[in-house]
């Protein structure tokens, strides 16, 4: 339910590597004033596309893309406009970690942006590309200056799941955000959309190519001393006006005794130029300095401690600033000036030339600079270093002891199955803790045959091993199994047996497995040891200061509160939960999400739509990727049922059939025939009835009797849903003997506890007397029913159900005239009200004198509850006159955020808007 806490000393090291990680990738390169060419026409022509969706750079190697951005966008922050920079590598073929980089970029520009996202991925918590790609979409949409992002180097990055998204993230972008991708082949994005609407800006080599007289001013400061004007035409020509060709011709250049042979001698076109070249300037160097280059150019990243140690030297720091000083391709990664790269033509040719050297010599240096990255933390590149010296045995005792806190605490798992494809099955198989880390991240990807197979060699390893460490972590994840499959019962039982297994356990895997004990308790009716397990997991995680596992207890309080029948309690948990997850992970976070979800469905039952609609829209994004089914329920239900109020059945029914589709690829029949009910039930509130039973026969919610009439359904034991919708499916064909199974149904609620199952069996039970011509034992069944629906919280149960129901609530509320108000037992008037005018049904206020401190209808007002300081904030902001979206940035939340506190406000205060809400504040002296 959550994952394990980190070590000190290996939070000490993530931090240090993110540390050194995002400051040389999210920034522009630095640039040398000594060569630095100012280029104003193509400064101009990139500024014709600020006002664009994406400025598209193609260029091969050489041709100064990353100098004339990094030129562009110092030139913009002067004028207000925010840019944000990423240098993109080959690891960012991790989703995970292309948006935790995008999320940086995005923060290191504005702090308002990516929060969410770098909480959520810090944080643990499990985060999928489309979650992750939502969540920075909602930043930038509220984003109200303009802003622009570089992606340097994209080509770098192949993996088709990255290009869909940031696909879609431009394609969606709000007009005031700009993207840039500058590459060396095309970018695999839907360009020609993009032109056809003029939101496109292209450019290619041959505007990035030099003119003559650029060429002239950059060959005379790179070379030391101008050229005949004759001689750097014929330059000029066989170069094309390409930088890099042009930098090392003057390089070259520089130690040449006769130029003009020189020149006449050279072909810019030439295929191998870098080689010829390089020769050239390879040569023209003392040996040491040559030797240097060709040491560390296996080196992606490098500064001046990293080579002392490969090299086994002390001078390196010397020896940087006399390359650097030479012009010799090295570009400064960091303001501080201490991380450093070649370019990347110059480094493919120092490279090629390594190769030619001794092998021994290059696996030598590759197995010193993974020693050396892995003592700094730095983990990524600790592991590159050893698959380059070729050393696996190594690079697989480096991946078992990063796997843990690559998935569990990182949610990498793209970047440790890329690793375990290059691995030898042998070494793997002889270190559980790789299978470890795979397991779990099998189970929280929920590709759940592969994770029962790595379970269970895992679990017969702990048995030939006797490690108890191995065996608390194995159980630990084949709890969390249980919980994600939807087989609560072994969830609960592993449970129970792993928290007195392992009592000194550290605190976090405690609060795991409590919140799995918690989850099987819901699901299971132990309420009262669901509570003790979540007092237990809100104890470990407020130790391990996890508020990524308080956000899954808060959610399994929500759960449970609405398994119980308490709406109100079920929304006062929610309340707790977005203040937890506020604090860190934000509430449009894959933790948000949860309890978004939750709260959409508790707000739809209570008739609160418009909050319904928005939670859904925070959860939305999340909907598929959570891995109790009770969320994905959640959300695909309330969905469905808003769009039918809309009236767009056919859109509530294809969502319906999505979710249901969902549940039978997962392999989780219960969610699947949740959604199948749900279907049946559109149809009956459409007056489809033979559509209903038709299709319920299909699913097997009806099944055939001796005489072909409904008879039980095939699922022995049905979620509440399901039974609802199998009692009403049989009412609907008048099947005689459906009051037994009422009452079965009810004596089954009652002993388990759902209260809102009892009020909702009640009305069904009142309805179906009424039909049968019982009038008076039919109202005394509905004024049962409504008493406990009002306690419940329940309403629109009543409303989305069977017409009659509300005849009998009409009935009721008019026969109560004249008798003393609300009788013990009974439901309020006031919830009679509220019930039929969800319906639309007329309400003819109470002949009674009005309650005190009436609202203007004759609407009785709620008393004024105590408001926290947040509340009492806000209402000062709104008496400020501003809108949501400024709330939101002035109390550095999200919308969806505003809209909750608002929804509490109103209801603490007894009001329906804005104005009414400050009119009862300043009443009450509260401004």
């Amino acid at each position: 339910m959550a994952r394990p806490r980190r070590s000190a000393a290996e939070a000490a090291a993530s931090k240090a590597s993110a540390g050194v990680l995002v400051e040389s990738r999210l920034v522009a390169p630095q640039l040398s004033s000594s060569t630095l060419l100012a280029r104003p026409g193509l400064s101009a022509l990139l500024h014709t596309g600020l006002g664009k969706r994406l400025v598209s750079v193609i260029a091969p190697a050489g041709y100064g893309k990353t100098t004339a951005l990094a030129q562009f966008v110092a030139q913009l922050e002067p004028h207000g406009i925010t840019v944000a920079w990423l240098s993109l590598d080959a690891q960012d073929n991790d989703p995970l970690l292309f948006f935790r980089y995008l999320a940086a970029a995005l923060n290191h520009a504005d702090a308002r942006l990516g929060r969410s996202v770098l909480a959520q991925t810090a944080g643990g918590s499990l985060a999928a590309s489309d979650t992750m790609a939502a969540s920075l979409l909602s930043d930038l949409s509220a984003c109200t200056g303009q802003l622009l992002l570089v992606l340097d180097d994209f080509h770098l990055v192949q993996h088709e799941g990255v290009h869909r998204h940031v696909a879609w993230l431009v394609g969606h972008l709000p007009p005031n955000v700009g993207v840039v991708v500058a590459s060396r082949t095309r970018p695999p994005l839907p360009l020609s959309q993009w032109r056809v609407r003029n939101q496109l800006l292209e450019l290619e080599a041959s505007h990035f190519g030099l003119a003559l007289d650029e060429a002239a001013d950059f060959v005379g400061r790179v070379s030391g001393a101008p050229l005949e004007r004759a001689q750097l035409k014929a330059l000029h020509h066989r170069t094309e006006g390409w930088i890099a060709g042009l930098q090392l011709a003057s390089l070259a250049l520089r130690e040449s005794g006769d130029r003009g042979a020189f020149v006449s001698d050279f072909s810019g076109t030439d295929r191998d130029i870098t080689d010829y070249l390089g020769e050239h300037v390879l040569d023209s160097l003392r040996p040491d300095l040559r030797d240097f280059l060709l040491d560390t150019a296996g080196l992606e990243r490098f500064c001046a401690e990293l080579c002392d140690e490969v090299l086994g030297r002390s001078d390196s720091r010397a020896m940087l600033a006399e390359v650097q000083a030479r012009n010799l391709f090295l570009s400064g990664l960091d303001r501080s000036r201490t991380w450093f790269r070649y370019h990347h033509l110059f480094a493919d040719y120092l490279r090629g030339r390594s190769r030619e050297r001794p092998t021994d010599a290059g696996r030598a240096i590759s197995l010193r600079a993974s020693a050396w990255f892995q003592r700094q933390g730095l983990l990524h590149e600790a592991i590159g270093h050893a698959f380059d010296a070729q050393d696996f045995e190594r690079a697989a005792d480096l991946v078992a002891d990063f796997s843990a806190e690559l998935v569990q605490h990182r949610g990498e798992h793209a970047t440790l199955l890329g690793w375990l494809a290059r691995l030898p099955q042998q070494l793997v198989h002889a270190r559980p803790k790789i299978r470890v880390g795979h397991a779990w991240s099998l189970v929280l990807t929920r590709r759940y045959l592969e994770a029962e197979h790595e379970l269970r060699a895992l679990e017969q390893a702990c048995g030939e091993t006797g490690d108890d460490e191995l065996r608390c972590m194995v159980e630990m994840i084949r709890c969390v199994y249980w919980a994600h499959v939807g087989e609560p019962l072994q969830a609960k039982g592993s449970a129970e047996t792993w928290l007195k297994s392992w009592p000194r356990a550290d605190a976090f895997c405690t609060g795991v497995v409590a919140n799995v004990l918690a989850s099987g308790c819901c699901a299971t009716d132990a309420f009262e040891q669901g509570e003790q397990a979540l007092a237990i997991a809100r104890r470990a995680f407020g130790e391990s200061h996890a508020d990524y596992g308080l956000a899954w207890a808060a959610a399994l309080a929500v759960m449970t509160a609405m398994r119980r029948g308490d709406y109100h309690e079920a929304m006062a948990q929610v309340g707790a939960g977005v203040a937890i997850v506020e604090r860190s992970l934000g509430l449009a976070s894959y933790a948000g999400s949860m309890l978004a979800l939750l709260a959409a469905e508790v707000c739809y039952e209570r008739g609160e739509l418009a909050a319904a609609q928005d939670y859904l829209e925070v959860g939305l994004p999340y909907v598929d990727d959570h891995g109790l089914a009770e969320m994905t329920t959640a959300g695909y239900l309330t969905r469905s049922r808003l769009l039918r109020l809309r009236g767009d059945v056919a859109q509530a029914d294809s969502c319906l059939l999505e979710g249901e589709s969902l549940g039978h690829r997962l392999r989780l029949p219960r969610l699947a025939l949740a959604f199948a009910a749900e279907r049946c039930g559109l149809r009956l509130a459409a007056g489809a009835t033979d559509e209903a039973h038709k299709l319920a026969r299909s699913y097997g919610l009806l099944g055939f009797g001796g005489s072909g009439a409904p008879a039980q359904p095939v699922l022995l034991d049905p979620d509440d849903g399901v039974c609802l919708m199998h009692l009403r499916l049989r009412m609907a064909a008048g099947q005689g003997t459906v009051a037994g199974a009422l009452n079965d149904a009810l004596r089954r609620a009652l002993r388990d506890g759902h209260r809102a199952q009892v009020a909702r069996l009640l009305v069904l039970k009142a309805v179906h007397q009424h039909r049968a011509q019982e009038g008076a034992q039919a109202l005394r069944t509905m004024d049962e029913a409504l008493a406990v629906a009002a306690r419940c919280g329940l309403v629109r149960s009543l409303v989305d159900g069977d017409p009659a129901a509300l005849d009998l609530v009409e009935t009721i509320r008019a026969n109560r005239t004249g008798q003393p108000a609300d009788g013990e037992g009974q439901a309020p008037d006031a919830y009679l009200r509220q019930v039929l005018a969800e319906a639309g049904r007329s309400v003819v206020p109470s002949p009674r004198p009005p309650e005190a401190h009436a609202e203007p209808g004759g609407a009785a007002a709620h008393p004024v509850e105590l408001l926290t300081e947040r509340e009492l904030k806000i209402l000062r902001l709104l008496k400020a006159g501003l809108g949501n979206r400024e709330l939101a940035q002035s109390l550095f939340v999200s919308e969806a955020t505003v809209k909750w506190h608002l929804h509490n406000i109103f209801a603490k205060l007894g009001v329906k808007n804005r104005t009414s809400a400050l009119a009862r504040a300043q009443q009450n002296s509260l401004l």
